[in-house]
Parts: C-alpha cells; structure tokens; sequence
C-alpha cells in the first residue's frame, strides 16, 4: 500500500488541495449542532480521548467502536435532541439506540466471524439533551451524559431508551467516564475475545 506522502503525484497543487480539503472536513465537526454522522464521529474521539492511552478507536467497519489493550470491546451510541434543521426550540425527543444482536462481524482484515449476539463487551449511550437554539454545543463535552452498561446487563431486544437505560445504570459526566467503563468491564478471562473460538 502506497502510503500518502509516497503518491506518484505530491505536487505543491495536489498538497494545497489536501490541506483545503481537511479544512472543510474540520469545519463539519467544529460546530455547535452536528448531523447524525458527524456527531457519532465525533463522540467516539470523545469517548476514546476520555478513556485515555489504553484505548483506540478500530477500523471504521468493525463491529464495535473502540477496543482497550485488554482486548476489550466497546460499542458507543449517540443521540441528540438538537439536529442542524430544528428552529429556535427543538422538539422533545425520545431517543432509542441500537442494541440489536447480529449473525456475526466483519474483522478489520475483511473476514467474516459467525458469531450471533453482540460482539461488543460493553457500550457507552451517549446522550445530549439540550435543546434550546445557542445553547447546545455538541462540542462541550459538559453538556452530554453518559449511560456505560456491560453487554450482558442489556435486555434482549433491538433498541434500548433513556428510561430503559435508567433502569439499569446511572448517567455519568464525562469526567467520570473512565471510571464507570473500568467499573463496567468484564473481567479479563470474560471478554468476548477471550472466549471466541479461534
């Protein structure tokens, strides 16, 4: 593979364009209210960046988003109750995240593992509820709460709610995120890594 700074062609134009080009991407996710892609882009990195050195975001396709040098696996979930088209006051939302189990997941070579359930050990829903137009920033990392729960505590059903979430955890502040994971996380000889086949 042809690494970026080995193309056949860096000219000085092809260089000034790139830079252009990561300038309007920056600018997708350095605003107050991201749509949906950007904003679960980003709330990975915070989460990740929250988490600390022994984290690291995987491969866009993998079936979890972030994976610890233990080998375990973390899925986060994002919803907001601000979108980029609302007017002064946005409506009330009932967020729902994605818990679904699946037949299996591709790894980041592009293999296929049979493997039913849910291949993350734990998730992090991240939730901000702020509503009010020039007052929600998804980019303060103060405004969202975060609800961590270990995969085996989630019920067996495709989505999950805030009042759902509640039953089961507490939300936390992104200064107490680290903890709450750590606090979640299986132990070692329980990860899903750990007990797959092969």
């Amino acid at each position: 593979m042809i690494g970026r700074e080995e193309t056949v062609d860096s000219s000085p134009e092809n260089r000034a364009r790139h830079q252009r080009i990561l300038e309007v991407l920056r600018d997708d996710y350095d605003r107050p209210v991201m749509n949906n892609t950007h904003r679960a882009d980003y709330v990975e990195c915070l989460v990740v960046v929250a988490l600390g050195g022994d984290w690291e975001r995987t491969w866009d396709w993998d079936s979890w988003d972030c994976q610890h040098t233990s080998g375990a696996r973390l899925e986060v979930k994002q919803s907001a109750a601000r979108q980029p088209w609302d007017k002064a006051l946005s409506p009330r939302r009932a967020p729902r995240f994605d818990i679904a189990s699946r037949t299996g997941y591709w790894t980041s070579d592009g293999s296929w593992v049979d493997s039913p359930g849910r291949s993350a050990d734990l998730y992090v829903f991240a939730w901000h509820g702020e509503r009010r137009d020039g007052y929600a920033d998804h980019c303060d990392a103060d405004q969202w709460r975060f609800f961590v729960v270990a995969e085996p505590d989630l019920p067996n059903q495709k989505s999950i709610g805030l009042k759902g979430l509640q039953a089961i955890t507490s939300a936390c502040r992104i200064t107490d995120l680290a903890r709450a994971v750590r606090d979640a996380c299986p132990a070692p000889e329980a990860l899903k890594a750990v007990l797959e086949p092969g």
